[in-house]
């Protein structure tokens, strides 16, 4: 069954770090675009390729209107990020499909969730965090651990900041593996990070979201503290 696009015109492009801009989209045809926090959209390009659509986790919050951001990285050798990167500009039109896939929270939890991430994968962790904390649900703890390289790779980083800081039961964790000596945070990879905090096997749910080798190393390493499939959730990069 073919899959309906809709047309989405670019609002605003904002650069959120050297290679990362945060491309904003009105449906100017829908009052409201449906979505999950958490969910994804393909966007279908003019380009010659095998496939022309490519997948980008939806950033925004559900606002109940006809508005979404994507959060998305430069990759030289991609076509469609060239596309998006070169081409693309404010008033431009992007053929954009409905809300997809099933990477999200429950409306609630007494379980802790702890987020795990490294670049954009940061995406869709944005969306459940800022849906769960502006809509008051209920949710005991959220940890995020957020890996980056250097502090100018830390998306997001004043407004996750200032997030931990109004409310108590989200607490953010950005570590640098190649910090500077002005960096008095957290320094190097995620994984001793979550090891750390869950290491006592407490009731936990947890979502990972980066590159292959990320996931794969945080999967084993949470089954070894004792935690299961059911307990761990993931999304990679294509």
């Amino acid at each position: 069954m073919a899959l309906d696009y809709f047309d989405a015109t670019v609002y605003n492009i904002i650069d959120e770090s050297p290679t990362v801009k945060r491309f904003q989209l009105e449906f100017k045809d829908l009052e409201k675009f449906e979505f999950t926090a958490g969910q994804y959209v393909k966007v279908d390009f003019p380009i010659e390729d095998k496939k022309t659509y490519r997948q980008y986790s939806i950033s925004s919050i559900p606002k109940g209107d006809n508005k979404i951001e994507l959060l998305i990285v430069y990759n030289p050798v991609g076509k469609g990020t060239n596309y998006l990167f070169k081409v693309v500009k404010i008033g431009t039109i992007l053929k954009v499909s409905k809300a997809l896939g099933r990477f999200v929270l429950p409306e609630s939890s007494d379980k802790d969730i702890c987020f795990i991430c490294t670049g954009v994968g940061l995406a869709p962790f944005r969306s459940m965090i800022l849906d769960a904390l502006e809509n008051k649900k209920d949710f005991k703890r959220l940890d995020l651990i957020f890996g980056s390289r250097n502090k100018e790779d830390l998306l997001h980083y004043e407004e996750l900041k200032e997030l931990s800081e109004k409310y108590d039961n989200f607490n953010y964790y950005p570590t640098l593996s190649r910090s500077g000596e002005e960096w008095t945070g957290k320094k190097g990879y995620v994984h001793p990070i979550y090891q750390e905090l869950y290491k006592e096997h407490q009731d936990a749910q947890f979502y990972l979201c980066g590159w292959d080798s990320m996931i794969s190393e945080a999967k084993t390493n949470l089954k070894e503290i004792g935690y299961t499939r059911r307990d761990i959730l993931f999304e990679k990069y294509d």
